[in-house]
């Protein structure tokens, strides 16, 4: 995974095939939802789900969440499978710079998972 660069979802253009489409976003809030241990954590409107600010919305509301599991932040990290290298990356910065920017690696991750799940599954997004 490489290094996220605040408010830059350019690495989102590779998945426009995936982003398109508000199923595949119900899919990403899933895992998210799973991989933080709440099905209610995050949650995004359907409506909202369509155009090209849907990871900007998800970001958002995820990085209003994190501060609430700070207890369980590393283990939630675990679970979603960042690299501690990502997190060291992190250290020292200002609190809101730091939500922000974990949102984003997180995202990033799940957005991954879900599409890799795909195809191995051979599931397309209908």
């Amino acid at each position: 995974m490489t290094d996220i660069i605040p408010n830059d979802f350019s690495y989102l253009e590779q998945y426009n095939n995936y982003t398109a489409q508000p199923e595949f976003w119900k899919e990403v809030l899933v895992q998210l939802n799973k991989d933080l241990g709440n099905e209610h954590a995050i949650g995004v409107a359907d409506e909202m789900l369509k155009g090209d600010n849907v990871a900007e919305i998800v970001v958002l509301a995820l990085q209003k969440y994190l501060p609430e599991i700070t207890p369980q932040l590393s283990e939630v990290l675990y679970r979603i499978d960042i690299g501690e290298k990502h997190i060291a990356s992190l250290k020292g910065m200002p609190v809101d710079i730091y939500y922000r920017c974990m949102a984003e690696i997180i995202l990033k991750r799940i957005i991954q998972k879900v599409i890799t799940r795909k195809a191995y599954s051979g599931k397309k997004i209908e």
